[in-house]
């Protein structure tokens, strides 16, 4: 009897894991922009005639859509502050107006992990998938997808008192270094630098 249990435990294990590591869907390409696997981010789309220091950009809102026991508003203004705080650092202008490229997008899925049990294990895990575009009027010459996850350090016991949020402005900083590094650095080769 206790063999059969064991071996009902270890398949549903396995099954378990074969779930999670599956291939997963990539989000719709942005209008009709061929995205290629991206250095810094999972895949993107740069223009060739695109120069993306010589523009002044506007934001727009990342609506989640999909939030798995995560503060999705408070995520959302942490990334805008991120995003803009990071595009300032770069030099990049942020201008409101009809010339600006229009940098848009959605957070496909946002989620924290291991909050019940991080008195246990020590960490929590934040994940991010989202994807976007810079856009002049219907012109797309930029798109990006990408998926991350971050983890906080090891620390048993009960829980920082603002570590949730602290991982989650992380994860958003995080996500906007790698666009930036993406849409900043293409076309230059890292062995040369």
């Amino acid at each position: 009897m206790g063999r059969l249990l064991c071996r009902i435990l270890l398949v549903l294990m396995v099954l378990i894991l074969m779930g999670n590591c599956g291939p997963r869907t990539l989000p719709a390409a942005a209008g009709s922009v061929p995205r290629q696997p991206g250095r810094y981010v999972q895949e993107s789309f740069v223009a060739s005639d695109f120069n993306p220091a010589e523009v002044a950009y506007t934001f727009a809102a990342f609506p989640v859509e999909q939030g798995d026991r995560a503060p999705s508003e408070a995520f959302q203004n942490i990334f805008q502050e991120e995003l803009l705080r990071a595009w300032q650092a770069q030099g990049l202008q942020v201008k409101p107006g009809g010339n600006s490229g229009r940098l848009a997008g959605v957070i496909h899925r946002l989620s924290l992990r291991g909050t019940r049990v991080r008195w246990l294990t020590g960490r929590i895990h934040a994940s991010l998938s989202l994807s976007g575009t810079i856009t002049f009027g219907d012109r797309v010459v930029f798109a990006f997808w990408d998926s991350l996850r971050v983890s906080s350090p090891v620390a048993p016991g009960p829980a920082a008192p603002r570590e949730q949020e602290l991982l989650l402005r992380r994860l958003a900083r995080e996500a906007v270094h790698r666009l930036l590094n993406e849409l900043l650095l293409q076309g230059r080769n890292p062995e040369s630098d």
